[in-house]
């Protein structure tokens, strides 16, 4: 069975940048949590006969992911890192919708409550961060948090007593301006990732791509943090899929190579697509290329065609790819319309 488009919400008035799925420790539905111009809401997705879309957060919110019942997000007006707990969120929207009152009981509820039992605390020292990445360590089991800030660039670990991220580096220094690539690779036998800030090299097969890698093992300094002149290079992402495959992806094609950016033997060296690539999903066994107007997936083994969908009346956009592949599309003959939403389904996770 391929990967196809499930709708679960039609008309969708929200003006969307990221979106996660949550399954609640307790009553077990999966909820679609969206991050919007508008706030945060949720999507009870076991409940879908409802069709409603509810408001968990006011701020402004641009970036979404989810560890284990927290929820990180890139929100506010000055855009801090925020830790949301979510099961108590929802037990505090519950019990407000219980007992109406002719005041306003969220504000006076988190004025009342101790900053320490907070039910969403901002990440200290993160203010005005521009992007955010978190990967896990296969090796070690430990997650990171990498943010990049104007002028510095934050390591953040999981700490599991707490269920918090706590500070573990500070790299002070100017970062590129905008921020292009930021894509931690994970090496063996080194317990801090590195971050690959740009990535190069021609779109055929048999090349070598270069990495622009930042080792964080290392500590950086000024001149590091600033890539040469010419780097980041035209690679538009990197995904390490595995412990030696890494993903480049580049306007029309996919390079599959290893951490020294060398062709890999076992998967074929480049996958190639006749649309300007917008996101790519990597598989167990395939990639799912988007673009605009829909998807095409790719045999990592042979680079022929696994499963393509299409449809020209629609602009597709992916909002979220960590656990479910997470969809919004609007009609291309009027983009300020209300948006559509969909998770794909029929499709197996990667590594």
């Amino acid at each position: 069975m391929g990967a196809c488009f499930s709708k679960v919400f039609n008309g969708c008035p929200l003006r969307i940048h990221a979106a996660v799925t949550w399954i609640h420790p307790v009553t077990r539905d999966q909820f679609l949590v969206v991050g919007a111009e508008e706030g945060i809401y949720t999507l009870n997705l076991h409940e879908l006969h409802e069709d409603t879309l509810e408001k968990l957060i006011s701020h402004r919110c641009t970036w979404l992911y989810c560890v284990n019942n927290v929820l990180l997000s890139l929100s506010g007006k000055s855009t801090h890192i925020w830790a949301h707990d979510l099961p108590g969120l929802f037990e505090q929207r519950r019990l407000q919708q219980q007992v109406p009152l002719s005041i306003p009981t969220n504000r006076l509820t988190q004025r009342i409550i101790p900053r320490r039992f907070a039910l969403s605390t901002k990440i200290p020292d993160t203010k005005g961060c521009l992007q955010c990445r978190v990967v896990r360590n296969p090796y070690t089991g430990s997650t990171f948090l990498l943010a990049a800030l104007p002028a510095s660039l934050l390591l953040l670990q999981w700490y599991e007593p707490l269920q918090k991220f706590l500070l573990l580096k500070n790299f002070s220094s100017p970062l590129p301006s905008p921020v292009g690539l930021l894509e931690p690779l994970v090496l063996e036998g080194k317990e801090l990732p590195q971050v690959c800030v740009g990535a190069e090299g021609p779109e055929g097969p048999g090349c070598r791509v270069l990495f622009h890698v930042l080792p964080l093992e290392a500590g950086l300094t000024p001149d590091v943090l600033i890539p040469p002149e010419g780097l980041p290079g035209s690679a538009q992402q990197v995904i390490q899929v595995d412990r030696d495959t890494v993903l480049v992806c580049f306007d029309r094609c996919v390079r599959i190579v290893d951490l020294l950016g060398e062709p890999t033997a076992t998967l074929a060296p480049v996958l190639t697509f006749d649309f300007p690539i917008e996101t790519v999903v990597c598989l167990q066994d395939s990639v799912l290329a988007f673009w605009s107007h829909g998807m095409q997936g790719r045999s990592l083994d042979t680079n022929e065609v696994t499963q393509e969908i299409t449809d020209e009346t629609r602009v597709f956009r992916v909002l979220g790819a960590h656990r479910d592949i997470i969809l919004e599309s609007t009609p291309t003959d009027n983009p300020g319309a209300h948006s559509n939403l969909y998770i794909l389904t029929g499709h197996q996770s990667s590594y």
